[in-house]
């Protein structure tokens, strides 16, 4: 089922529910000497080893004779990327989490298998890298400056301080490989596997390890100079030009909020942005040194360059480069360039310039330019102090009102009554809904609406309104908060207001107002066609009236099980058309909850439709069923019928698809066994099923969710079935 309570179903599985189950691969490509004595050795601390063989031809393979490891050979040599991806891709259709890679060469000690593994148990969303211990005499020194230059790279590409990212001994989580893609698969691979890694928020972390380099006239190694470093050099040149790009990277361990879009930021927006930097964990301090950053190269005079260098600069020091960008763009010209050429005309000339023409502009640019740099020597860090001053301000009182609205709700038991309970009634007095009316017959759908949105904007300033709203909300988009709730409430009562329009409209001015689009009608009429009645499981989404509707073309007789209470003032679409309900009410509230008519109604072959999301009446038959992070109690009277009928259930939601268009579609049909026990947890499945429909159409049509009450009262009260 869809979550929203974490960042989708990768996050819960990482941070919730992760099982670490680990394989050691050893990647091998002609190293016949010594592959056997590593094996050996890594057996001895872990009993699930794979060998992948990279098209060696020096046999080996045959060493390995009477030892429990796996092997997968390539054909012919294909580098050792392609050998890592393989050995990935055999870890994960194992169902394994994590490999650890060491070299065949000897050069890596399996003693320290052990430390990997700790640390993977502690961090296993890591990519684990071993850090050589380069104090020794054996060490060449064109190691020991491939490892620093190496070093700085990645730092320059992605902010990380790993001590040595040519080592080959790692730990990596399988999930990177199941989210990223990579383009190399040589030597060059190691190095981008940690890049784009540290792209997506995954950790680089490193851990001190041995290392054993023996003598020169020992030792065997298939780099090789030229080639190797051309593809080095190719990879560091693409990945330092794509690191400067002010666009995101995908995240697969940092989520989105549940929001899709890449996220504008803009000084015109400033609480918008800051509040948007907060969620991508930097702190009021790191937003404030990135906005002085982004000042101080934005004042001075880097002609063309100024998002360059902001982007290297931050990118070296792990600033938020997106802040400092942003930031930056209040140095833009004229005001802050202009400033500084007259402090620097000042400086030099002991007057401000007041003279503006083709000669001072134009034929003096150069002297003009050597003033801005004199201005922004002073301006640049007064400006910068100013602007990281208000950032730091702004973001610690918006970090804070964060954590105020992320407060738990007060849980006593009225309280807790208050939030569960719902009505059927809408909000509005009598002459507010008549004027809609009215404007509907004046001006049609746009007069309507044009009314409509300063009426929901006056409702959602009210926090009782803005209240109804979070139950859900907080739940579909976890993450939002202050403006960013505001407008989601503000979205969710719109949405609601203009489906109440519609059915207005399609009453007073009849049903040609509304496009209809009907997805799954075939095997509706396939269900009904069974002669054993057919249950529609509707939910307060969308506008189900306009999906009762859409069933014209079902050559049955229709019911509706429907509570209305007493003072309900909002009007049926067909009440609007002053003509009788084309359906059979069953009323909750009656004898033995409607049930006996429910029965009729299915033994007669007719269809019965009924709301999965609520309890109505009396109706004390309900499960606790997860949904959207929370329990809720759903009615499981309709599968029930189902299973004493035999009439099989169709999940059918209607939804608001554009302007004057709606669409009926048919999610999912549930078929109960006949003859289930009275034990309502038998039903729980089926209930299971319905609800799973319904967090697909949340996901899908976020703002057209319309129980405005809590529904999660298990979440808060703990109950249990009993």
């Amino acid at each position: 089922m869809l979550d929203y309570s974490q960042n989708l179903d990768l996050e819960i599985h990482l941070k919730d529910s992760f099982e670490v189950s680990i394989f050691i691969v050893i990647p091998v490509y002609n190293h016949v000497k010594s592959l056997r004595q590593v094996v050996e050795g890594v057996l001895r601390y872990h009993d699930r080893v794979l060998v992948v063989d990279d098209g060696s031809t020096d046999g080996g393979d045959d060493t390995l004779t009477g030892l429990p490891v796996e092997l997968i050979s390539h054909p012919q040599n294909r580098g050792k990327g392609a050998a890592l991806l393989t050995a990935a891709e055999w870890g994960i259709a194992c169902g394994l989490t994590h490999m650890i890679c060491l070299d065949a060469d000897g050069q890596h000690d399996p003693a320290d298998l052990p430390c990997f593994i700790a640390a993977i148990e502690e961090t296993p969303k890591a990519l684990i890298v071993g850090q050589r211990d380069f104090d020794q005499e054996s060490i060449p020194a064109s190691s020991r400056f491939g490892r620093s230059f190496s070093n700085f790279w990645l730092r320059l590409q992605t902010g990380s301080g790993l001590k040595d990212s040519q080592s080959g001994f790692r730990a990596y989580p399988l999930f990177i490989f199941e989210q990223l893609n990579f383009w190399t698969r040589r030597y060059n691979f190691e190095i981008e596997v940690l890049v784009r890694s540290a792209w997506a928020g995954v950790e680089l972390r490193d851990i001190a390890i041995a290392v054993h380099y023996p003598p020169a006239d020992e030792r065997v190694s298939h780099f090789r100079g030229f080639i190797d470093n051309l593809r080095l050099t190719i990879l560091n040149t693409h990945l330092t030009l794509r690191s400067v790009v002010p666009w995101p990277h995908r995240k697969v361990v940092e989520g989105d909020s549940g929001e899709k879009g890449v996220k504008v930021l803009s000084p015109i927006h400033p609480l918008r942005s800051i509040r948007q930097l907060l969620k991508e964990n930097s702190s009021p301090r790191q937003l404030a040194v990135a906005a002085a950053v982004g000042i101080i190269l934005g004042t001075l005079p880097l002609v063309f360059c100024h998002t360059i260098a902001i982007l290297f600069v931050c990118g070296f020091f792990r600033l938020n480069k997106v802040a400092a960008v942003s930031a930056s763009q209040l140095c833009m010209p004229p005001l802050v360039p202009a400033l500084c050429i007259e402090v620097g005309y000042f400086l030099r000339n002991g007057s401000w310039l007041t003279e503006f023409s083709l000669e001072t502009l134009g034929y003096q640019a150069i002297q003009r330019l050597y003033e801005w740099f004199l201005g922004s020597l002073l301006v640049a860090p007064l400006l910068a102090i100013i602007v990281a001053s208000i950032t730091y301000l702004l973001a610690t009182l918006i970090k804070r009102e964060t954590k105020n609205v992320d407060m738990p709700l007060n849980d006593g038991p009225s309280e807790r009554k208050i939030r569960q309970e719902w009505t059927s009634r809408s909000i509005g007095s009598s002459w507010q809904h008549q004027s809609f009316y009215l404007m509907i017959r004046l001006g049609g759908r746009r007069a309507a609406y044009a009314l409509l949105y300063g009426v929901v904007l006056y409702y959602v300033l009210l926090p009782s309104v803005r209240r109804k709203c979070h139950y859900y909300l907080s739940r579909r988009f976890p993450e939002a908060s202050g403006w960013e709730s505001f407008w989601n409430s503000y979205r969710m009562i719109l949405e609601f207001g203009k489906v109440l329009i519609d059915r207005a409209l399609v009453g007073i001015l009849g049903p040609e107002q509304v496009k209809e689009k009907q997805e799954g009608r075939q095997e509706l009429l396939d269900l009904l066609a069974e002669k054993k009645g057919l249950i529609l499981i509707n939910a307060h989404v969308g506008c189900w009236q306009v999906a009762m509707s859409a069933l014209s073309f079902v050559d049955t007789p229709v019911n509706l099980l429907m509570q209305r209470e007493d003072g309900d003032i909002d009007r049926h679409y067909f009440e609007h058309a002053g003509i009788d309900c084309p359906y059979r009410i069953i009323d909750p509230r009656g004898y033995l909850g409607g049930i006996l008519e429910m029965v009729e109604v299915l033994k007669r072959g007719e269809v019965l439709s009924v709301m999965g999301d609520r309890m109505l009446g009396e109706d004390r038959n309900g499960v606790d069923i997860p949904f959207l992070g929370g329990m809720v109690t759903m009615p499981f009277s309709a599968y029930k019928l189902a299973s004493a009928t035999g009439a099989p259930i169709a999940v059918l939601f209607s939804y608001k698809s554009g302007v004057g268009s709606y669409a009926l579609k048919l999610y999912k049909t549930i078929r109960v066994p006949a003859g289930l026990s009275r034990d309502h947890n038998v039903f729980k499945p089926y209930v299971r099923e319905f609800a799973e429909s319904l967090e697909l159409f949340c996901a899908e049509h976020p703002f057209q969710f319309f129980n405005f009450f809590d529904m999660w009262q298990n979440q808060l009260s703990d109950q249990t079935d009993k």
